[in-house]
């Protein structure tokens, strides 16, 4: 680009931004305006609880609520989750002590037994 080229450009640019400046002024300072935006918002709640009296009315759930149980629906299966984990290794030591039951049942003791009764003289050893 020539420096022609870019004065051009630095010019235009600087009176558009100029003139952006200038009708923002005077919006803010158009009571007209202020007003139209008052009247905006107002009409924005209004329609925002009309909304929730009609789906209320339908008996439809708002967004807010929808939000509200699938926070909750969440924590319950997290919560779920961890239950069905600690019955998983609740099951998994109730086979372990039927086995190791079973094994002391049969005569001899099994190999079974002999774990166990490794395991139980080993923590009695270590019991002050």
């Amino acid at each position: 680009m020539s420096e022609d080229d870019e004065g051009i450009r630095r010019r235009v640019q600087s009176r558009g931004e100029r003139a952006a400046a200038d009708i923002a002024q005077a919006l803010i300072d158009s009571p007209a305006f202020g007003q139209a935006i008052s009247a905006a918002a107002t009409a924005r709640e209004k329609a925002g609880e009309a909304q929730r009296a009609a789906m209320g009315a339908l008996n439809v759930s708002s967004q807010d609520e929808a939000e509200r149980l699938e926070r909750r629906l969440r924590v319950l299966s997290e919560r779920l989750e961890e239950s069905e984990d600690r019955l998983d290794r609740a099951l998994a030591q109730v086979r372990d002590l039927t086995s190791e039951i079973e094994a002391l049942k049969k005569p001899g003791g099994g190999p079974t037994a002999s774990k166990a009764a490794g395991r139980r003289s080993t923590s009695s050893e270590e019991s002050p």
